[in-house]
């Protein structure tokens, strides 16, 4: 088991970015981002990934955000850990200041019955 550590938790819900302790049990993530099953997008060289509802985008009523080093929006709330050298989760090399800057809760809008856009929450 990876060891406690600080991560940084996305709620696009309450439209906060926030610090929490991530308790280095990989159970502890599907907890804080309130999912069944999860799914990583890395958003750095430095192995910074956003933890995810892996079934998210099936769930009625979700709330998005955007993250601008990642291409598409990310449903659900989102927990920011590291990747050390070993595959292990550990603290997020990016900062809690740096991701409130980089992301953006979302709303789908289709337009005339075509393409999705998004606009700001």
């Amino acid at each position: 088991m990876a060891q406690p550590c600080t991560a940084i938790l996305i709620d696009p819900i309450a439209r906060i970015v926030t610090e929490v302790t991530w308790n280095g049990d990989y159970k502890h993530i599907a907890q804080l981002t309130e999912c069944d099953t999860y799914d990583c997008a890395r958003i750095n060289a430095q192995g910074d990934g956003i933890f995810v509802d892996d079934e998210g985008l099936f769930k009625e009523q979700q709330c998005f955000f955007l993250h601008e080093d990642y291409p598409q929006p990310l449903a659900g709330k989102g927990l920011v850990l590291g990747c050390d050298e070993e595959g292990e989760s550990v603290r997020p090399h990016t900062t809690l200041e740096e991701v409130r800057q980089r992301v953006r809760f979302v709303v789908p809008v289709r337009i005339n019955g075509g393409e999705i856009t998004w606009l700001d929450a």
